[in-house]
C-alpha cells in the first residue's frame, strides 16, 4: 500500500473516503469528484493493491490495511 500511495497521489484520500463511508457515491462527494471518476479511481487502485476494494471482503481488507498504516506511522 505504502508503494502504491507513493506513486499515486489521490490514492490515500480515496481509499479513506471509500472505507470511511456507506457507499461509493457518498465516498464520491466526500472528496468531491464525481461517481465515475471513482469507479475509474478505484479500478486503478485495485490493480496498483491487487486485491479488490469494492467487495464486502475487499472493504474490510481496505480498512484494515489503513489502521494498520496508520499504527505504523510515529
Amino acid at each position: 500500500m505504502e508503494t502504491a500511495a507513493a506513486t499515486t497521489p489521490w490514492l490515500s484520500k480515496t481509499l479513506h473516503a471509500v472505507a470511511s463511508t456507506g457507499s461509493l457515491r457518498a465516498a464520491a462527494a466526500a472528496i468531491n469528484i464525481h461517481h465515475s471518476t471513482l469507479q475509474d479511481r478505484l479500478a486503478h487502485a485495485e490493480h496498483l493493491l491487487g486485491w479488490p476494494v469494492r467487495t464486502p471482503q475487499g472493504r474490510l481488507r481496505l480498512q484494515l490495511a489503513l489502521a494498520m498504516r496508520h499504527l505504523a506511522r510515529p
